[in-house]
């Protein structure tokens, strides 16, 4: 198959590494994101290394891959002729790194997935909206392997754990393919705190609060932003708390990391509560009874976490307030107190702590 025009370029002199490494910036780029073309070159990147003359394809390459060459051909070849303007030493180690070491294990993971219900594996460690995740044994180490519904959002995912590298308590990549789909990240230790059930719940202490806290500074410091999401934070009683989930900033977003701080409060305070069946005829009272409970441990904590806010960060404090107020001279915003009282049950046991936390402002 020939395509007539097309500029030339010399891959003789580039390693297949430089060259796959140059597809996936290409495709970062070079394109639309999160198109359908994006998606595309990412995941045929390693077979765009290996070909040598865009003018004379190989017989036997997939239709989509033509289609995709002959719609980016000049654009792409253009882009390769930057090379030395490229920076792709850390893309070029993670391909060999990937198919040294981790490719094997994930061909057969992958075959395992395919077999049933992946959920029944006992590599299984969870779902998302954008994917799952396995545990993956390589070397005699074990990693977290997160499969993506959609090779974009694998790309989206990779940039803010670059940027996250060595910030202790979050997820650090380790490798990834888009040929496989595949991130693999450090198994990080501990329970995802929506599993601690009332009666099984660790007391967090101080310590680790403060180390949750600065853990999402560190994030803030390099332009990476929560998903405050109570399932995105692990605890472990000896390490403390990890962070699973984090995103490149918005420029723009009102929502900084004094709105990020308080945010904390839906993690530090989540239990397992039994499902309720709203139809049921005594619904009301077990929702009642229910809430009381979720406040005696939604309170206290609140009192602890805003008196550690109070002593050593008050800027941060002082900055979510300054916020808060403007946002409530917003008409077209519902803004919400820091302690929604209207939505507390009245109940003897929760009025000392509402009482502690008038005293300190709240």
């Amino acid at each position: 198959m020939k395509f007539e025009g097309a500029p030339q370029f010399n891959p003789e002199e580039k390693s297949q590494e430089r060259l796959q490494a140059q597809a996936e910036i290409f495709a970062d780029k070079g394109v639309k994101n999160f198109s359908e073309d994006q998606a595309q070159i990412l995941k045929y990147s390693a077979e765009l290394s290996q070909i040598k003359d865009l003018n004379n394809l190989p017989p036997d390459l997939p239709e989509e891959l033509v289609s995709l060459i002959q719609k980016h051909k000049d654009a792409y070849v253009n882009f390769l002729r930057q090379e030395r303007k490229l920076e792709t030493s850390f893309i070029e180690e993670n391909i060999k790194t990937y198919k040294e070491k981790f490719q094997p294990a994930v061909v057969e993971l992958k075959a395992k997935i395919a077999q049933g219900n992946f959920k029944e594996l006992p590599e299984y460690l969870g779902s998302g909206s954008n994917g799952s995740a396995f545990r993956l044994e390589v070397d005699g180490k074990t990693y977290a392997a997160k499969f993506s519904k959609i090779i974009i959002q694998a790309n989206f995912e990779i940039k803010p754990l670059i940027r996250a590298k060595d910030i202790p308590h979050t997820s650090q990549l380790v490798s990834y393919s888009f040929e496989d789909g595949v991130v693999v990240m450090e198994l990080l230790s501990g329970t995802d705190v929506t599993n601690f059930t009332p009666e099984e719940a660790p007391e967090y202490s101080d310590e680790h609060i403060v180390q949750l806290i600065d853990t999402i500074r560190e994030l803030d410091a390099k332009g990476l932003a929560i998903d405050p999401k109570p399932s995105n934070f692990m605890y472990d009683q000896e390490q403390g708390f990890h962070v699973l989930d984090y995103h490149l900033k918005h420029a723009d977003s009102r929502y900084g990391l004094p709105q990020e701080i308080i945010s904390l409060e839906t993690a530090l305070t989540a239990r397992k509560f039994e499902p309720l069946d709203y139809k049921a005829p005594d619904y009301e009272e077990k929702a009642k009874a229910q809430s009381i409970e979720r406040n005696k441990i939604f309170l206290p904590m609140m009192i602890r976490f805003l008196g550690i806010l109070k002593e050593k960060y008050p800027d941060i404090l002082a900055d979510w307030q300054r916020q808060h107020d403007k946002d409530k001279q917003n008409p077209n915003m519902r803004v919400g107190e820091m302690i929604e009282r209207e939505y507390i049950p009245q109940h003897p046991d929760l009025d000392p702590h509402l009482k502690k936390l008038e005293e300190m402002g709240f």
